[in-house]
């Protein structure tokens, strides 16, 4: 078992100091006094505390700020990133400002300008509906990281899994547990390079060596908040399987197939994306891709701090992804096939 590592608040309490004056020696700043200082790389040192190389570089740019744009709280995957975020930027007394803008253009330019405003060390947007124009303003303004969407200007740097090849990885996986048909269900979002296609991209990927026809629904937002698909009943039919844009929509899919008194994984099949708190519920065991977010989180800080440092080529960080496999795609007791 590996011991955790110690933080900035450990570091402060062992030598009897506040965590924000440990900040300030890990950032250098100069109004800290000698002896203070000393009391706080004894205890540094004393734990093996290593400051967050990542931080101290943004710190360049004077502030302890990262705006961060997110599309929504709704989607638990947001949230989980979110929580990355502000642990990779913690060790270096670094704060994420966080604003979700309800899938909204018109909101996530506002948050933007009004991170700006606050003089932002770099952003960080999550899913972005923004054009690539309207990125390369800001990329051009301060650093600035997307992450989940597959293309971005040079500026601008990418933090992705790699969609395209994991919505075939996991539409394969049903179709290797014996599932038939195997259907998609995600959304639309307009934005260039956004996960909405590429993984519709990779389903179809996986579908075409086999000859089966291509079954895609369109998941709605509707005004009260909630998600409504069109036509899911008639993909819900025994020995069926279903590849899920998101978690969201997965246990959405499970929800209904209880309510049609079928079975996830033994009837029909369902799987995800993110590897969210969803999809192991009481009374779930939902397949998932997961495309670590603790990785996302902790390479998005790290590429905000070397754009700060001076780099000026644009880096494109593909994260690995691993499929985990849960009851929901067991393997269908009865089968189905198409006239």
């Amino acid at each position: 078992m590996t011991s955790k590592r110690p933080t900035q608040a450990d570091v402060a309490r062992l030598a009897g100091v506040s965590r924000p004056l440990v900040s300030l020696v890990v950032r250098g700043d100069p109004k800290v006094s000698p002896e203070r200082r000393a009391a706080v790389e004894k205890a540094m040192a004393d734990l093996g505390y290593r400051a967050n190389a990542a931080a101290r570089a943004l710190a360049r740019n004077g502030s302890n700020l990262i705006g961060v744009v997110l599309p929504g709280l709704a989607n638990l995957f947001h949230g989980e990133v979110a929580e990355a975020l502000r642990a990779a930027a913690d060790d270096g007394g670094y704060v994420p400002l966080l604003v979700p803008i309800s899938e909204d253009a018109d909101r996530e330019v506002a948050a933007i300008e009004s991170f700006l405003e606050l003089r932002v060390a770099g952003l960080i947007l999550l899913s972005p509906l923004l054009d690539m124009a309207t990125l390369a303003t800001y990329g051009a303004l301060v650093p600035t990281v997307v992450l989940t969407r597959n293309q971005a200007p040079g500026n601008v740097d990418l933090v992705r899994s790699d969609d395209r090849p994991n919505a075939a990885m996991v539409t394969n996986h049903l179709l290797e547990r014996g599932y038939r048909p195997v259907s998609f269900v995600g959304y639309d979002r307009p934005a260039e390079g956004d996960s909405s296609q590429s993984r519709r991209d990779g389903y179809l990927d996986a579908l075409k060596p086999t000859g089966l026809p291509a079954r895609m629904l369109t998941a709605r937002h509707d005004s009260a908040g909630g998600t409504q698909i069109e036509g899911l009943d008639e993909l819900l039919v025994p020995g069926a399987g279903v590849v899920c844009h998101n978690d969201r929509i997965a246990s959405l899919v499970v929800s209904r197939l209880e309510s049609l008194d079928l079975r996830a994984g033994v009837d029909v099949g369902v799987a995800g994306f993110d590897n969210t708190s969803l999809t192991h519920v009481p009374g779930a065991s939902i397949t998932s891709v997961d495309p670590d977010a603790t990785a996302i989180a902790r390479t998005a800080v790290e590429l905000l701090a070397s754009r700060a440092a001076g780099r000026t080529a644009q880096a494109d960080a593909v994260i690995p992804a691993s499929l985990i496999s849960r009851a929901s795609t067991a393997g269908p007791v009865s089968s189905y096939r198409p006239s």
